[in-house]
């Protein structure tokens, strides 16, 4: 059980004074997770699910499920996106829903995307879960629920050979209320989370392609948090990819993707703790099903970001 109060200690420091990103080892299959400016850029109805099992065997370890989709308007200038996602940490359960608008400028070799995101979080802690031998006053809120709206903004730059982005996934911070009564809206420019991501796509023969990204993460008086990725990419259509990533100090990640056919994508990796916690836990699992729904001559130039 002691672990169990770890996770929920953790949440409750993590949610109430600053922001919470999500972890996602797969990002790069769904760029709308980490950024609303990747909205339309896809150029089809493109609609992702998406499950990981984080630390498997702690208990009250992360269980997130994301469905996200997104699409360009006929003008191809503006584009749209949802993102709904259902957290459950130790004894919180957390579901957030978020909308996303995106401008897109096109440019002599590609496109400058600008996004907003819009929504909320909806977070409720099921202390009726917790068995404890002296009851104690703290616990006697059970089963509390919190509607803690938000929003964010990002901006992408693409094209067939190259991607870079930049955003802050939400603006509101929101601590714990004195009395306990709920939690009250901050803004504190030191508690953003700065996401910074780009790749690239090296093309060694018409059968196989070389695809290095990254993500980098920074908050203010916070390590910076990084991904190195490299995606191993197979076959003229890109049916088959073998991936690698570095998450420093905290993951070894291997992948693989499958494109079924030409509208259906099967991703799954699995990431190896490198952290303290690799005595608690035998790593993380994520799945992810991406359809999308595209017409012959666009199946026949695959996109790669």
């Amino acid at each position: 059980m002691r672990y169990f109060f770890i996770i929920i200690l953790f949440c409750m420091t993590v949610e109430t004074n600053c922001q919470y990103v999500p972890v996602y080892s797969q990002y790069m299959m769904n760029g709308l997770a980490i950024n609303p400016a990747y909205a339309g850029s896809r150029d089809v109805l493109s609609l992702s699910l998406m499950s990981r099992w984080q630390w498997v065997g702690f208990e009250g370890a992360p269980f997130t499920t994301t469905f996200s989709g997104n699409m360009p308007f006929k003008n191809k200038a503006l584009a749209m996106g949802l993102i709904v996602m259902n957290e459950k940490i130790g004894i919180r359960n957390d579901l957030s829903c978020f909308g996303m608008y995106a401008y897109r400028l096109r440019t002599s070799n590609g496109f400058l995307s600008f996004g907003l995101k819009a929504g909320f979080e909806m977070i409720k802690e099921n202390q009726s879960e917790i068995t404890i031998q002296n009851p104690d006053i703290v616990f006697n809120n059970s089963d509390a629920g919190y509607f803690l709206p938000n929003f964010g903004f990002g901006i992408y730059y693409y094209n067939s050979k190259f991607f870079a982005g930049a955003s802050i996934p939400t603006f509101l911070s929101y601590r714990e209320k004195s009395q306990g009564d709920g939690f009250a809206a901050y803004n504190n420019i030191k508690n953003y989370n700065y996401l910074i991501s780009g790749g690239m796509l090296i093309n060694v023969s018409d059968n196989f392609k070389l695809k290095p990204s990254t993500l980098i993460k920074y908050v203010a008086n916070s390590p910076v948090q990084y991904d190195l990725n490299c995606n191993f990419i197979f076959f003229r259509d890109g049916k088959f990819w073998l991936g690698a990533s570095y998450r420093n100090q905290e993951a070894l990640v291997g992948m693989f993707e499958l494109q079924i056919n030409t509208q259906l994508r099967l991703g799954y990796s699995y990431d190896y703790t490198l952290s303290e916690l690799s005595k608690y836990n035998s790593g993380s699992h994520e799945i992810m099903l991406r359809y999308e729904f595209r017409y012959i001559l666009k199946a026949l130039n695959p996109k790669y970001f």
